[in-house]
C-alpha cells in the first residue's frame, strides 16, 4: 500500500467508528471545551484510532490533532476525528472525518470521509481530487445570483459583521447555507454543490484537507500555511468557483488579502 492507500484506509476507519458512536450517541459523555463548542469521547478515541493505524506505518512522522495535541516533525499528519461535532452530538447527519498530510510545510495530500453518505474525497498536490475513485468534474455558478454561498459561523465574529456578510451575499441574490461541518462544505463545494465558502477563523484541521481537495477540482482557493503560525493561529478559509470569484472579492473585501493556492 502506498501512503495515500494508507491514509485513506486510516480516514475510513475513523469515519466508520464515528458513525457507530453517532448512531449510539446517547450513551456518549460530552464536554464543553468554549462556547458552543463541544467535544465528546467519541472524538478522542476515533482520533486516537486513527493516529495508532498511521503510526503502525509511519512511526517517525508526526501529528497535529484536534484533541490530541502535536507531535512535529518533517512530515505530520493534521487530524479531526469528527468536524460537525455539534451536528454529531444532536443528531444531525452531517459531519466528517478528516486528515491531511503536510510536508516540508506543504500540503500534500488530503483525505475526508463522510460516513453518512460513504463518500471518502482525496487528493493529492497536483495529482487531481476524486470522490469514491471517481475525479470529481464540478460544475459551479458563474454569478451569486444563482449562487449557492456556504456560511460558517465564526465565534468571533461580532453579530453585525455576520449579519454585513449574510446580506451582502443575500442582496446579490445567493441563497445560503450553513450545515455546519466546514470540511465537508468544502467536498461540497468540490463536487459543485456550493459555490464559495469563507470563514476567518478556522483551524487547520477544519480546513487544509478539504482546501486542498477544493483547489485540486478547480476551484480558487486559500493557501492556509503562507502564515508560519497556521498551527496555533486561526487563518482565513476561502474557496469559490473560479467565475464566480471576481464577485465575491467584491462582496466581501477581507478576501482580497486572502494568499491563494497556486492554480
Amino acid at each position: 500500500m502506498n501512503t495515500s492507500e494508507i491514509a485513506s484506509e486510516a480516514c475510513r476507519i475513523g469515519g466508520k467508528k464515528a458513525l457507530q458512536f453517532f448512531e449510539n450517541r446517547e450513551q456518549l459523555t460530552v464536554d464543553l471545551k468554549g462556547p458552543q463548542d463541544y467535544v465528546s469521547e467519541a472524538d478522542r478515541l476515533v482520533e486516537k484510532m486513527i493516529i495508532s493505524h498511521l503510526k503502525a506505518f509511519f512511526p517517525d512522522d508526526g501529528f497535529l490533532g484536534e484533541e490530541s495535541g502535536e507531535v512535529h516533525n518533517v512530515r505530520q499528519w493534521v487530524i479531526d476525528p469528527i468536524d460537525g461535532t455539534t451536528n454529531f452530538i444532536r443528531g444531525l447527519p452531517y459531519f466528517c472525518t478528516t486528515l491531511a498530510l503536510v510536508e516540508n510545510e506543504k500540503v500534500v495530500g488530503g483525505w475526508i470521509y463522510d460516513p453518512t453518505r460513504d463518500e471518502m474525497y482525496e487528493a493529492t498536490l497536483d495529482g487531481g481530487a476524486y470522490c469514491n475513485g471517481s475525479k470529481l468534474d464540478p460544475r459551479w455558478s458563474t454569478s451569486l445570483a444563482t449562487g449557492l454561498v456556504g456560511i460558517c459561523h465564526s465565534s468571533r465574529l461580532t453579530t453585525d459583521e455576520l449579519s454585513s456578510r449574510i446580506t451582502g451575499a443575500l442582496e446579490r441574490g445567493a441563497i445560503l447555507r450553513q450545515p455546519g461541518a466546514a470540511a465537508l462544505m468544502l467536498c461540497d463545494l468540490a463536487n459543485g454543490r456550493l459555490d464559495v465558502l469563507f470563514d476567518e477563523h478556522l483551524k487547520p484541521w477544519d480546513s487544509i484537507a478539504g482546501l486542498l481537495i477544493a483547489h485540486e477540482a478547480g476551484a480558487v482557493a486559500s493557501d492556509y500555511l503562507a502564515n508560519r503560525e497556521w498551527r496555533s493561529q486561526p487563518q482565513i478559509t476561502f474557496a469559490s468557483g473560479p467565475e464566480i470569484y471576481r464577485e465575491v472579492l467584491q462582496l466581501w473585501p477581507e478576501t482580497r488579502d486572502v494568499h491563494l493556492l497556486n492554480r
